[in-house]
């Protein structure tokens, strides 16, 4: 039996919007987090919205309408095949990773005897088990996606493939649009962006309930400059989500660092034994 269903969702100061979004449908038994990536590119529909937010929310949607019996692979593929059709009818080229509408995915199906999960990006899910360890279950595939890139970019030129001098990409812009061609690829990284690459890059599995004392879901906008993913998920449990984030935030502030977005979900079980 579930004990407490934490969650916060924090807008960053320098967005007009928050770009991630979060579903707790308690119904299907199904915690997600999703957070768009700010695109590199001016599109804005009809209400306004950028691309980082309609990925977002486009599986945000289908999560939210998820039930009981439909699986995590299922409905994102569903929710992939959406956003690719909302880009179409948009006139957006997908055949430039830069254009295209992308989210990242972490989300996890509680059923009796196991939880399902599936990923893609670099939001996460942690887990504390029975005996209190951190299981980190995710792979953050954007970390270290800059040097990958120059890698292949380096790799690509000598074998004489036709690419800009190492100058060109100190652009920020043009670096970020140079590893938006990555998504999915073999030294890329994972992405929902509505190309069928998506599923075959998902990571997804299943975790037995006897292992489980708590999940934590969190967009990389948690993650702590100085702090390793079990500490932040300790230093949660101490204070909260709430005082979590608002330390988090005046931390980078004094620093001049980037505030992104800030979504989680914590779900507990047998807190009442701590």
């Amino acid at each position: 039996m579930m004990i407490k269903i934490e969650s916060i969702q924090r807008t960053s100061p320098a967005k007009e919007e928050c770009e991630d979004a979060l579903t707790m449908n308690k119904g299907a038994g199904v915690y997600a987090v999703f957070d768009g990536a700010t695109p590199l590119v001016p599109f804005r529909d009809s209400d306004d919205h950028n691309g980082a937010y309609l990925a977002s929310n486009t599986f945000k949607r289908h999560f939210d309408q998820m039930e009981e019996g439909d699986s995590l692979k299922g409905v994102i593929k569903e929710a992939n095949r959406d956003l690719r059709q909302q880009m179409i009818s948009a006139n957006i080229d997908l055949s430039k990773g830069y254009e295209r509408w992308t989210t990242c995915v972490a989300a996890v199906k509680i059923e009796d005897s196991h939880f399902e999960y599936a990923h893609l990006g670099d939001c996460m899910i942690i887990f504390e088990d029975k005996d209190g360890e951190k299981v980190i279950l995710t792979e953050d595939t954007v970390e270290g996606i800059s040097e990958r890139a120059r890698k292949k970019r380096d790799d690509d030129r000598k074998r004489g493939v036709p690419v800009p001098e190492e100058s060109y990409f100190k652009d920020r812009i043009e670096a970020l649009k140079y590893n938006r061609t990555l998504a999915n690829m073999e030294g890329g990284y994972t992405v929902a962006d509505g190309m069928p690459a998506a599923i075959d890059a998902l990571q997804a599995g299943n975790v037995s309930m006897e292992k489980v004392r708590e999940i934590l879901i969190l967009s990389d906008g948690l993650f702590h400059p100085d702090w390793s993913l079990d500490r932040v998920f300790n230093e949660i449990q101490q204070s909260g989500l709430n005082d979590y984030v608002e330390q988090l935030t005046e931390l980078l502030g004094e620093q001049n660092a980037h505030i992104d977005d800030r979504t989680a979900i914590r779900i507990q079980w047998g807190a009442l034994d701590r």
